[in-house]
């Protein structure tokens, strides 16, 4: 369990908890996708990553979602790594209003869970803004991450990317990807899954994102350019970085984040 303290990140009415440096930068990122109006939704805390904490208390008066981080299994259903047991997940369910899985391919994990409690589970990438922006020019690929081997390998095969300093802020984070014409992804495992964060930041940012093979739904919705458009000699040119751009901003509308706030308040 971690021994990280509670960061919390509040806009309007909701409260985003973590006790993980990486996921309180996603729930900054939350914040500005969910944008103002929560109020509609009343006081809701939404917890990030909450397998990495002992407990999850519920504050009296607020709603409480759980939103499941973990990459379990990739596409064919191949275990990648978790620390989440069937178990812990029945009992964050049972004490949440609302227990959210953003990638759909870890649904085997869950076995009849979903079925004993339906009112319980949402899956899907249920993190964008109701209207995506429209794109925004830049320059180049830009990449967010810890450096791995296995990146490090992919990123040789690829025009360098520009890369935040290891300290960076959120300000500095943010500024780098909107000076980039492109975000790029990486998969730091092998395996097909999906990093929603990082497709979030993109789209958020108003750029397209490369990428190598996602996880649903984001497999068949021309949702990203692949590795090879990247690496073809003019390949992220206007016409690509807008098909790029369309298609991630087509899927992001079927997927709002306000239907995790909308799903646990219909649960009371």
């Amino acid at each position: 369990m971690s021994r990280h303290p509670v960061t919390v990140t509040e806009t309007g009415d909701v409260r985003f908890l973590t006790t993980h440096p990486t996921l309180a930068l996603v729930a900054r990122t939350l914040c500005q996708s969910l944008g103002p109006g929560t109020e509609r939704f009343g006081p809701t805390d939404i917890w990030l990553g909450a397998h990495r904490t002992r407990k999850v208390a519920r504050t009296p008066g607020r709603r409480l979602i759980i939103v499941q981080t973990e990459q379990i299994l990739d596409a064919e259903g191949n275990r990648i790594e978790t620390k989440v047991s069937r178990g812990r997940i029945a009992r964050m369910a049972l004490g949440a209003d609302l227990f959210v899985e953003w990638n759909p391919q870890n649904r085997p994990h869950y076995g009849l869970l979903p079925h004993l409690l339906p009112r319980r589970f949402l899956f899907g990438p249920y993190v964008f803004p109701s209207v995506p922006p429209p794109r925004k020019p830049g320059n180049g690929l830009v990449f967010i991450g810890a450096m791995t081997p296995r990146r490090r390998s992919v990123l040789k095969t690829l025009p360098e990317p520009r890369r935040p300093s290891d300290r960076a802020s959120g300000e500095e984070i943010d500024r780098l990807v909107s000076e980039g014409a492109a975000m790029l992804n990486i998969h730091s495992l092998p395996g097909t899954y999906t990093e929603v964060p990082r497709l979030l930041m993109a789209c958020l940012a108003g750029k397209p994102l490369v990428s190598e093979p996602l996880g649903a739904p984001f497999d068949n919705a021309g949702a990203y350019l692949t590795l090879d458009v990247a690496r073809a000699e003019g390949g992220l040119d206007a016409a690509a970085l807008d098909a790029g751009h369309a298609g991630l901003s087509a899927l992001a509308r079927r997927y709002p984040v306000t239907e995790m706030l909308r799903c646990a308040h219909r649960h009371r």
